[in-house]
């Protein structure tokens, strides 16, 4: 007789419960320059990070952008610094999963509200808008570990 034991699935759950600006600052550093006729192309610098804290609960986390976009022709023209945060429940996933989905997958989710809500600010701040171009958060994410590996050497 060939005893067939049925393990009980657990369901994976990856759920966004909340999001929100955590800050939202934009600093239009030099106004008149935006009058002034040029021919230039300002320099945009654009900084993002991504940075994760643990719930209430044992599922639950909180992922946050943390983006900080700045453009320059010879003065500073904006500053634009936001924290956007999503709470998410992550449950049923091994564990070996939990970061990459924590890193890469929650980030991708909220991204495109961070897109817009930049774009609008600038916008909104006297400047033809700033559309961030897709980010590769694989990429930032390997970035990130091995930025943090080399700290602790």
């Amino acid at each position: 007789m060939v005893r067939k034991t049925m393990k009980k699935e657990q369901k994976q759950v990856l759920e966004v419960t909340a999001q929100y600006m955590r800050d939202l600052s934009f600093e239009n550093a030099n106004p008149f320059s935006q009058i002034e006729n040029t021919d230039k192309s300002p320099q945009i610098d654009v900084q993002l990070r991504v940075d994760v804290e643990k719930g209430k609960t044992s599922n639950s986390y909180k992922v946050s952008l943390v983006v900080k976009a700045q453009a320059k022709l010879d003065k500073p023209l904006f500053i634009l610094e936001l924290n956007y945060t999503g709470e998410f429940v992550v449950d049923g996933f091994p564990e070996d999963m939990l970061e990459p989905i924590l890193y890469i997958e929650c980030p991708r989710l909220l991204f495109p509200f961070v897109r817009s809500i930049i774009a609008n600010t600038v916008s909104d701040g006297g400047f033809a808008p700033l559309y961030i171009a897709p980010i590769n958060f694989v990429d930032l994410y390997q970035q990130q570990k091995e930025s943090a590996n080399q700290t602790l050497q």
